[in-house]
């Protein structure tokens, strides 16, 4: 053991050492004043976008917009559409695409499919987006430039590749949108009396003593009367698309080149209140669906179906008999489906707290769109066709109805999709196509969630 007697041994090595203050190395990433005045003006700049943007939009909820005001809105929301839907390099024709697809070895087919449909999804979600806007553009102003509206398709087209068959589809819904305008105003120039444009429209011959009030919507003339009245001119109206009678209806003229025009019957109060805003947001898209059915819904030809009608009466072989009389129901059922669809948009735009029960009610009511087929007196006691009219008027039509609303309920719900954004998504499918759209699109917003 060490005495604490000895003396301690001096040893070099042992002195103190200088403390010295440390160098502080900064990296790329250590942040200096002037990355931090970069980032502050940077999260600035986003917060007054964003209350700018915000503040556009209690505006236009209020009512309060400018035409300023309103172009600002659209440019600050295209620019979140494309951080909700990833652009698209080049041009995407979906049926090019699908040819060059099936030209390829089997090994590489896999991965080019994947980004097919990935491309597909985002693409039918941009144009369904594209036409919310032109929409927009024409709910806001009525009168909007012809110019305008193709700005925002070839804006589109141009971050989603949209192919000239597209854009061409877009430009038909545009000009269709403008001559239906001109037609109103044309009319309404013509007879700046009430009761003569009433009376020009419905073909009847309406006195000074009748009351109406019109207005002119974006492609209609709009008519609010009493019951009395409207009952009158639902009567003698042609291809009336009726909501509720006592409520309201759209029809059209029987002009050469028809011009459109909606009935709301102002004896319909509840609670002392007019239902007119509602009925004329039901109305006006059943108009705008009549635009859309000429261009994208198959129109079958009359002779089509009474060639098969034809054949199923001549036919003495029971099972060729069947067939013949299943592919006539069909097409039958395709018309009705077409009349329910058209049904459908309109009351998802309005948003209603509808049932849909009275669509199956075998009534022959304005919504039982197959009754003078299933009903058909002449057939009254035909088996097959009573058997077959069950099975292809009644059982199928009523899942396919049932389907296609389940489909367009799961856009809103599980995938957060607006209603304007899903009839556009469904403005040019059919009923039966609504399901298998609604998957892909669940399909393409869960991956982009992952």
């Amino acid at each position: 053991m060490k005495s604490f007697e000895d003396q301690p041994q001096f040893n070099p090595e042992n002195k103190r050492k200088q403390r010295t203050s440390p160098v502080i190395e900064r990296d790329a990433n250590t942040a200096t004043p002037s990355k931090m005045k970069k980032v502050l003006e940077e999260v600035k700049e986003k917060l007054s976008i964003y209350l700018k943007h915000k503040g556009l939009k209690i505006k236009e909820y209020l009512g309060q917009l400018n035409q300023e005001d309103f172009d600002k809105l659209l440019e600050f929301d295209f620019k979140e559409q494309l951080k909700d839907i990833p652009p698209i390099e080049g041009i995407f024709s979906p049926e090019e695409e699908l040819a060059k697809i099936k030209s390829l070895p089997k090994k590489q087919k896999r991965k080019a499919l994947a980004t097919f449909k990935e491309n597909l999804a985002q693409q039918s979600e941009a144009l369904a987006v594209c036409r919310v806007f032109l929409e927009r553009s024409i709910e806001f102003n009525h009168d909007v430039l012809r110019e305008k509206l193709i700005e925002l398709v070839e804006k589109f087209g141009a971050k989603y590749g949209f192919d000239s068959h597209q854009r061409q589809i877009l430009e038909q819904l545009i000009d269709g949108y403008f001559e239906n305008r001109r037609r109103v105003l044309n009319i309404r120039k013509e007879h700046t009396d009430n009761a003569s444009l009433v009376s020009e429209l419905s073909g009847l011959d309406f006195n000074g003593i009748a009351k109406f009030d019109v207005s002119i919507g974006p492609m209609s003339v709009d008519i609010t009367t009493d019951g009395l009245n409207a009952n009158r001119i639902y009567l003698k109206s042609m291809d009336v698309v009726a909501k509720l009678i006592h409520v309201g209806f759209a029809a059209r003229s029987s002009h050469k080149k028809p011009i459109f025009y909606t009935v709301t019957n102002k004896s319909n109060i509840i609670e002392g209140r007019l239902l007119r805003g509602g009925t004329l947001i039901h109305e006006h898209e059943h108009q705008k669906n009549r635009l859309f059915r000429e261009i994208f819904d198959r129109q079958i030809k009359i002779e089509e179906k009474n060639m098969l009608l034809y054949q199923y009466e001549a036919e003495k072989d029971s099972q060729s008999k069947r067939q013949l009389l299943e592919a006539f129901f069909r097409l039958k059922r395709q018309e009705g489906l077409q009349h329910a669809k058209d049904e459908v948009i309109a009351m998802k735009k309005d948003k209603a707290p509808y049932g849909y029960g009275f669509f199956f009610e075998k009534d022959g009511s304005p919504y039982d769109y197959l009754a003078h087929v299933r009903d058909w007196k002449k057939k009254k006691n035909d088996t097959l066709w009573q058997e077959v009219a069950k099975k292809v008027l009644v059982d199928e039509y009523r899942k396919i109805f049932e389907s296609a609303v389940s489909s367009f309920d799961r856009l809103e719900k599980e995938a957060g999709y607006t209603r304007d954004e899903i009839i556009a998504l469904f403005a040019d499918k059919s009923l039966p196509e609504w399901p298998k759209t609604a998957t892909r699109m669940l399909e393409h917003k869960g991956k982009n969630s992952l």
